[in-house]
């Protein structure tokens, strides 16, 4: 079974590289599509696991 963090992740991952060629397409600077990448493939899934992972804590009492 695959856990909510990975599904998580992976989900972000996989948005980030459209996003980053859209940024690419739509500006024609590579830096600015490189922090979308990181960004949308990095910044936000830890931000979103952050999140979940406080609600499951609060849920559970802890």
């Amino acid at each position: 079974m695959v856990s909510r963090q990975t599904l998580v992740v992976t989900g972000f991952v996989l948005a980030a590289l459209p996003a980053a060629y859209l940024v690419e397409a739509a500006t024609g600077q590579f830096v600015l599509s490189f922090f979308a990448l990181l960004a949308v493939g990095v910044g936000a899934p830890s931000l979103v696991n952050e999140y979940l992972d406080g609600r499951e804590r609060d849920e559970n009492g802890v």
